[in-house]
């Protein structure tokens, strides 16, 4: 029996086209870009050209695109980077409470540093309230970080109204479009944005490979030293194979966004059949507009943490949360933000969708997760008696 894989939020499996794309770069494309020979410049012809595809994949031009690591070093480099070569402008920074764990702690850090920093409310949806914003900005506010898509509950956050109100008072604006990114359509000219975080691992290409756009005339202070590669940006010799894998990847994403209504039918027979088959569970962020790949769902009486080792058992991926806070012990921060109560955010799981997720797939999860929960109720109504 194979494993029933619901947790593509966490990571996506790599498409066959890149992995094989990926092979063949390193097995005959081995010189660094940076050197002057021509295996060298044979690497650099190829940089330049994944470089070109990831930024025409977001409206954006070859030259503000920097190589990472991934989503956490992008947002890393954003924020940090950011505020400290605007420090003499101001010291005032402002994000949300639902932020991915690279983006608060990045945060955390600053305000070590003596930064001011204000973290947005959201509604029971995980909302923010844009008036809250407008009465928090500042003479003193430089940076404004909230992402597209949050991680856990999939609900879409308003970017363009934000970059709206941050454009005329000439506040920068970052936005981790990590989940968003080969889910929704993305264009920084349209979002409006100044710096956008992106990752390769969530589009169906390799892990440890990530992008940032730095519109053209911002400098954030490199984070990482010892050399002058992307154009003095960040330093290190380039991962290659990653990049040229991340490239591939993007080819597919127009196949991505032509699967959303698949993904939309799965979501909503998933939770209409979980409405009516476990009364009393929770969809969590149900009242906000979300992409189709996420249900992030709080049963009655049932841990998340127990349900996901059942489910583990019956070989069904899924998560409790962010897979970057999955050795913490802690409560999910984006439900404890959302108001709601701790026996609900202790019973959450978090079910994510992707390109291999079929109808038997939902309709097999169903079922054992209707079997585990009647048991459980079964179990505790023996209990009381």
């Amino acid at each position: 029996m194979s494993v029933i894989y619901l947790d593509y939020a966490a990571t996506t499996p790599l498409h066959p086209a890149v992995s094989d794309y990926m092979y063949e770069i390193g097995k005959d494309l081995f010189g660094n870009p940076s050197s002057l020979h021509s295996a060298g410049q044979q690497s650099k012809v190829l940089l330049e050209r994944a470089r070109s595809s990831i930024a025409e994949s977001i409206s954006a031009h070859p030259a503000e695109i920097v190589f990472t690591s991934g989503g956490t070093e992008s947002n890393n480099y954003a924020i940090i980077g950011s505020a400290l070569a605007q420090r003499g402008s101001g010291n005032h920074l402002i994000s949300s409470k639902i932020e991915h764990p690279s983006v608060l702690q990045s945060f955390h850090f600053l305000e070590e540093q003596g930064f001011n920093v204000s973290y947005l409310n959201v509604d029971e949806n995980g909302q923010p309230d844009l008036n809250e914003l407008d009465h928090l900005l500042t003479d003193h506010t430089t940076l404004v970080s909230l992402m597209m898509v949050n991680n856990e509950t999939g609900t879409i956050q308003p970017v363009r109204e934000v970059a709206a109100m941050l454009r005329a008072r000439d506040i920068l604006f970052h936005c981790d479009a990590v989940q968003a990114y080969g889910k929704l359509p993305l264009s920084v000219q349209t979002l409006g944005v100044d710096l956008l975080s992106l990752s390769a691992h969530k589009i169906y290409g390799p892990k440890g490979c990530g992008a940032l756009y730095i519109k053209k005339g911002l400098n954030p202070l490199k984070q990482i030293y010892g050399g002058a590669q992307e154009a003095n940006r960040r330093a290190g010799t380039e991962n290659l194979t990653g990049i040229a894998g991340f490239a591939k990847a993007v080819e597919f994403i127009p196949d991505l966004l032509e699967n959303v209504h698949k993904l939309l039918s799965l979501q909503t027979l998933f939770e209409m059949e979980i409405r009516h088959r476990i009364p009393g569970c929770v969809i969590n962020g149900k009242g906000a507009e979300r992409v189709p790949s996420h249900s992030n769902i709080s049963f009655p009486e049932y841990s998340g943490e127990s349900l996901l080792i059942n489910l583990d058992r019956h070989l069904i991926a899924v998560s409790t949360g962010s897979a970057c806070s999955s050795g913490s012990s802690k409560p999910s921060h984006v439900l404890q933000a959302m108001g709601l109560s701790e026996k609900t955010i202790k019973n959450a799981v978090r079910f994510s969708f992707g390109q291999k997720t079929s109808e038997s797939d939902i309709l097999k999860t169903l079922k054992i997760l209707t079997k585990l929960l009647n048991s459980r109720m079964r179990i505790d109504m023996a209990s009381e008696k």
